[in-house]
């Protein structure tokens, strides 16, 4: 994704509509994998590998919602995983710590390339 990103903003300008394409590349990919990572824990939770401590029972929207704070690493600890999705959970925020910086590492690049 980020490479298609690189390729939408090569040659922009700041504040073109090609570079403000890139970043909605980059941010639909955070999302993919936050929605991913929210039907793996659907999954895992559905065959018995873990719960979350959470009541009334998880819905779709709560899987999102934890998965994207997760994946952030904000991590506000009013949901929580039990059992094994404990593993899945701090992979998942390795996984966003990587994105993120990467991400990171993309957007000062391409504003460096953009004053020059």
């Amino acid at each position: 994704m980020l490479r298609l990103a690189r390729r939408a903003a090569a040659p922009a300008p700041v504040g073109s509509l090609r570079l403000s394409l890139a970043y909605l590349v980059v941010l639909a990919s955070h999302l993919l994998v936050t929605g991913l990572f929210a039907l793996g824990f659907a999954g895992a939770a559905e065959i018995g590998l873990g719960g979350f401590d959470k009541e009334p029972a998880m819905g779709a929207m709560d899987l999102f919602y934890f998965s994207l704070i997760n994946i952030t690493t904000l991590g506000l600890g009013d949901i929580y995983p039990t059992g094994h999705l404990r593993a899945l959970a701090g992979i998942e925020s390795l996984t966003g710590f990587l994105l993120i910086s990467c991400t990171a590492q993309f957007v000062f690049s391409t504003m460096k390339k953009q004053k020059h």
